[in-house]
């Protein structure tokens, strides 16, 4: 088989490697798709995955082959890929919080420990998997692992119908974020987005408005709606862009960060005294949410086609991961059986 891996200039080096065999409660997955995530791209920017390493944890593919002890599932199987193995006894687990697993970095997948899904095929553990339900197409499957990232921050915004609401960045987690506002109730949701390819893309996910950063989006939407916004989320993960958020966020309004910035960001905190506002911050997604997402998915509640921009094959991903560097892509996924 064949998987891209980092190389040591930071890079991707696609080449042979053994096909992995499932030991005792292990599966194999035929990898069918994965999307290139911009934390792989930041955090590979600045040298956290070490040579050798095989990114990838927005993941689909089908059941190949089970090891000794596993049940339940059948060669063949549409399966969506929990990039965690959770432990489920620590205290966040057994809270509900899977994502804030104490072991988390050692069970994760795809993140520098254990391999990802820019593979042809990989070991996971069966709690891992997800059935695709009848009908959603496989390459929307691999959608989900974002998809749950988006709707974990709705809920933790927990927003009321007939509110007002700004997503900063229009990539796929901001743009999935709007699908997930709308089956929220959301009505008056407004993009701010300066790439003129992912502004259209937010104009076809059916906003109110899009909006030019270097205009005053507060003002802006003051005019729409009749006032500024409700709720913030900030998708766009930069220096500035949680100063930003909390400056257009109206009297006590609610700020979430969803976009990560790998360093040192300030803001002004005197401004969200001033206003009350709240300042919050989302990470990942719980189990039972990965689950939940996949049966939304398959209620065509996301439209793929907005979302994803390009779809490679394995041996392009150096080139998928420059392009997505650029301007003009939104969700890029990895035909990992092509090469």
């Amino acid at each position: 088989m064949k998987a891209a891996f980092v190389d040591s200039s930071g890079g991707f080096e696609v080449k042979e490697c053994p096909k992995p065999v499932p030991g005792q409660g292990e599966v194999l997955v035929k990898v069918a798709y994965c999307g290139i995530c911009g934390s792989d791209i930041h955090m590979l920017d600045i040298g956290m995955f070490p040579p050798g390493s095989i990114l990838g944890h927005e993941m689909s593919g089908y059941i190949e082959t089970m090891g000794d002890g596993v049940g339940g599932w059948n060669e063949g199987e549409p399966v969506s890929v929990l990039p965690i193995n959770p432990c489920f006894t620590c205290e966040p687990c057994r809270n509900g919080y899977t994502q804030l697993c104490s072991d988390a970095l050692k069970r994760s997948y795809g993140l520098g420990v254990n391999p990802g899904g820019f593979t042809q095929y990989l070991l996971v553990k069966p709690t891992m998997l997800f059935k695709v339900p009848e009908g959603l197409n496989i390459n929307t499957a691999a959608l989900n692992e974002p998809w749950a990232v988006a709707m974990h921050g709705v809920n933790i915004l927990k927003p009321k119908a007939g509110q007002v609401v700004l997503v900063m960045g229009a990539g796929p987690i901001g743009l999935l974020c709007i699908y997930a506002l709308k089956e929220a109730g959301i009505n008056d949701i407004y993009v701010s987005e300066p790439d003129k390819y992912r502004a259209e893309k937010a104009a076809a996910a059916g906003v109110k408005g899009v909006i030019d950063p270097v205009e005053n989006p507060g003002s802006v939407i003051r005019k729409s709606a009749g006032r500024v916004p409700d709720y913030v989320i900030d998708c766009a993960g930069t220096e500035s862009s949680t100063q930003d958020a909390v400056t257009v966020v109206g009297p006590r309004g609610q700020v979430i960060v969803l976009g990560v910035h790998m360093g040192t960001a300030s803001f002004i905190p005197l401004i969200c005294f001033a206003k009350e506002a709240q300042l919050n911050f989302s990470f990942g997604y719980n189990y039972q949410e990965f689950g939940d997402c996949l049966k939304l998915l398959a209620k065509e509640i996301v439209e793929p086609e907005v979302v994803i921009s390009d779809v490679m094959p394995l041996s392009e991903i150096g080139q998928a991961f420059g392009m997505l560097r650029g301007k003009g892509h939104s969700k890029i996924l990895i035909d990992c059986q092509t090469v």
